[in-house]
């Protein structure tokens, strides 16, 4: 069969074959994930929220520590605020698309903590916590905004000491800190059927970019209720049509 090209979407080609994977119902393979991780983010204006491609993901919790500073290091990992990974329970290096599960493993360095959001629940923890503990090291310090609060000011001090008192009572002070991120396995919504766990890293990844940019982040501390409301068992019916759109309206625009 002549797989060929249908769409070359930033450094992703996308052929017939992958196509095929969408249509299914099928285990989605690195292409569409890493496709559909580059439209997210096409989508945001924000530098801070960085979506690695399950190619790298793998490479970073399989290569091994004498190559992990040479793959880590241009991805600038302490400059992002959030990074999403994907997880496959394949470690095999030579194996090619040989895994079964996909789940996905979320930094949030206003937490200094990775989430682990996993549609079936368990399955990939070992794998999740192997690239946690490839990674953790890598993502630098973590700023810890304290607010002073102002003295106590009496008559008579001088001009100059009641400056200071105000400068100080308005000054926010910011503690860098080196502490290791912790790991939380989070609550996920689960999948009903053997071949969806794709479909749930991306629509999990997409209510993550869209809290993110939000304004009601700025009302919740985290991204769960987000998903909570927004992702359940209706994505394995309609998803994957959504990204065959997409998909074609890109073609379209190309």
């Amino acid at each position: 069969m002549n797989d060929k090209e249908v769409l070359a979407y930033k450094d992703i080609v996308l052929r017939v074959s992958d196509l095929d994977v969408l249509e299914g119902p099928c285990y989605l393979n690195d292409q569409i994930i890493a496709f559909y991780f580059g439209y997210l983010s096409s989508l945001g204006n924000s530098n801070d929220i960085l979506l690695i491609p399950p190619s790298v993901s793998f490479w970073i919790a399989n290569c091994g520590d004498e190559n992990l500073k040479d793959i880590i290091e241009p991805l600038k990992l302490s400059s992002k605020n959030m990074v999403l990974f994907t997880i496959n329970d394949n470690d095999d290096l030579g194996g090619g698309n040989c895994g079964t599960h996909w789940s996905l493993l979320v930094y949030d360095r206003s937490k200094n903590a990775f989430s682990h959001h996993d549609s079936m629940e368990g399955v990939n923890n070992f794998h999740a916590t192997k690239l946690y503990g490839a990674v953790k090291g890598f993502m630098g310090s973590t700023a810890l905004p304290t607010t002073l609060t102002s003295p106590s000011s009496s008559k008579g001090r001088t001009k100059k000491r009641k400056d200071v008192a105000k400068a100080v009572a308005v000054a926010k002070s910011t503690a860098v800190v080196d502490a290791t991120p912790c790991f939380i396995e989070c609550n996920t919504p689960q999948q009903t059927n053997g071949y969806d766990c794709g479909l749930y890293v991306m629509a999990i990844a997409k209510v993550i970019c869209q809290w993110h940019s939000s304004k009601r982040k700025d009302k919740e501390s985290n991204w769960f209720s987000a998903i909570e409301r927004h992702v359940d068992a209706s994505l394995e019916m309609t998803m994957r049509s959504e990204v065959l759109k997409l998909i074609e309206d890109l073609r379209e625009e190309d």
